[in-house]
C-alpha cells in the first residue's frame, strides 16, 4: 500500500505521469550516444550498437542513483509517521527500494525500443538479466539501510553521497566496456559492486562483457558486505532512530 501510494504521488503530480520513467533514461541515453558516438566518432568507448549498449546500463544506473539518493532522506521525511506507526522502521527503507524498483521495471521499454532501433536481439545469456535485477535489489536494500540510518547521525551525509554518486558514474562501466579497463586494473575496478552487476545485465547481448571469475567474485562479495553492513548498522542505530522520531 505504501509503495502504491508513492507511485501514485510520483505519477499524478506530473502531466506526463508514467512517461517520465521512460523519458528521463531515454533522454540521457540519447544525449550520451550523440556525444560519444556521433560527435566524437566511434572510438571503441563501448560495444556496438552503442545506443543499446548505453541503454542497458543507464536504466540500472538510474535505479541505483534514485534509490541511494532517496535513502538519505527516508527517516527525516518519515519522522512523523515513524513515531506513531506500528510497522518496523526498516519497512520505510524497503518501501523506497521497492518504489524505485517498480520505476525501473516501468522503464524497461527503453531497452525494447533500443532493440527495435538497432535490430540486435539478445542471446541465451539474457537469462542473467533477472539475476542482475535481484542482486541489485539486495545491494540497494543494504545500502538503503546503511545510508538512511547513518544520515540521522551524520546530517551532512546526503552531500557526501551526491559526490560519491558522481564519481561512481565514471568509475562504473556505463559509458565504456569492461574490456576498456586495463587487464591489470580489472581486479581493483571490481571493488565497485556495479562492475559485476552491470556485466550480468549486458552479457545477454555481449558475452565478452563479463568480468573474470575472480573479479566477479570480488564485485559480488563487496555487494554482500554492503548488504550485511547495512543490516548491522541499522540495528545498531535503530534505538536512536526511534528516539529521534519522537
Amino acid at each position: 500500500m505504501l509503495v502504491l501510494r508513492d507511485l501514485q504521488n510520483q505519477y499524478t503530480k506530473f502531466r506526463l505521469g508514467y512517461l517520465w520513467s521512460l523519458l528521463e533514461p531515454l533522454g540521457m541515453s540519447l544525449v550520451l550516444w550523440l556525444v560519444f558516438s556521433v560527435l566524437l566518432g566511434e572510438r571503441a568507448l563501448g560495444l556496438s550498437p552503442y545506443l543499446l549498449f548505453l541503454s542497458v546500463a543507464i536504466l540500472p544506473w538510474w535505479w541505483f542513483t534514485k534509490s541511494v539518493n532517496a535513502s538519505t532522506k527516508i527517516f527525516r521525511r518519515a519522522r512523523g509517521e515513524l513515531a506513531f506507526s506500528a510497522l518496523p522502521p526498516q519497512i520505510w527503507v524497503m518501501r523506497t527500494v521497492l518504489s524505485t524498483s517498480v520505476e525501473f521495471i516501468f522503464s524497461l521499454p527503453v531497452i525494447v525500443l533500443a532493440i527495435v532501433l538497432t535490430r540486435d536481439l539478445p542471446g541465451i545469456y539474457i537469462l542473467f538479466f533477472p539475476v542482475a535485477i535481484l542482486l541489485q535489489f539486495l545491494l540497494l536494500y543494504g545500502i538503503g539501510l546503511l545510508v538512511s540510518s547513518l544520515s540521522v547521525v551524520i546530517p551532512d551525509l546526503a552531500r557526501v553521497v551526491k559526490i560519491i554518486m558522481r564519481a561512481m558514474f565514471y568509475l562504473s562501466p556505463i559509458l565504456y566496456s569492461i574490456s576498456n579497463i586495463p587487464q591489470n586494473l580489472q581486479t581493483i575496478a571490481a571493488i565497485n559492486p556495479l562492475v559485476g552487476i552491470l556485466g550480468l545485465y549486458r552479457i545477454g547481448w555481449w558475452p565478452e562483457e563479463h568480468t573474470s571469475v575472480v573479479a566477479l567474485v570480488i564485485s559480488l562479495s563487496v555487494a554482500a558486505a554492503l548488504f550485511i553492513a547495512g543490516i548491522y548498522t541499522f540495528h545498531r542505530l535503530k534505538p536512536r532512530l526511534l528516539k529521534e522520531a519522537k
